[in-house]
């Protein structure tokens, strides 16, 4: 998989929320200026691509037990899975809590996304809890 390919779900998300930005910039209030709409409009699509990116690698983490390492190297098993299930459960919670909070329901909104947020500080700890136990992506050949 090259890195256009791997890097798809980044730019995806983006254009997804660009593509919608008529329907995300009406929904803002009037009074703001078009340079602050647009300016939302960004960062929704910054905040969309980052969060699809990091949904590909919690499924790959929690489907194929691999999760990457910067400097060549993976994590492998349990600690790539359950990393990879509390990147899912993050991103499916912050933006339920962004729902939430939309639909002015703060209370739930404030709740979620305090969960959100354990979910995402627990995966980032079990990465780098399992930092030292990944191995090489590609070893020497036997014999050599």
């Amino acid at each position: 998989m090259g890195r256009f390919a791997y890097y798809s779900p980044l730019w995806l998300g983006a254009l997804l929320v660009v593509l919608l930005n008529d329907t995300l910039r009406a929904a803002l209030p009037p009074t703001w200026s078009e340079t602050l709409r647009w300016l939302v409009v960004v960062g929704a699509a910054l905040a969309a691509g980052v969060q699809s990116q990091v949904l590909m690698f919690g499924l790959q983490g929690a489907f194929a037990q691999v999760l990457p390492v910067p400097i060549g190297r993976s994590i492998r098993g349990g600690g790539a899975a359950v990393t990879g299930w509390l990147l899912v459960s993050w991103v499916v919670l912050s933006g339920v809590t962004v729902l939430l909070a939309a639909e002015a329901v703060p209370q739930a909104a404030i709740g979620l996304g305090m969960l959100s947020l354990l979910t995402l500080a627990g995966a980032i700890a079990i990465y780098v809890w399992n930092l030292p136990t990944a191995v090489a992506d590609f070893g020497t050949p036997a014999g050599e």
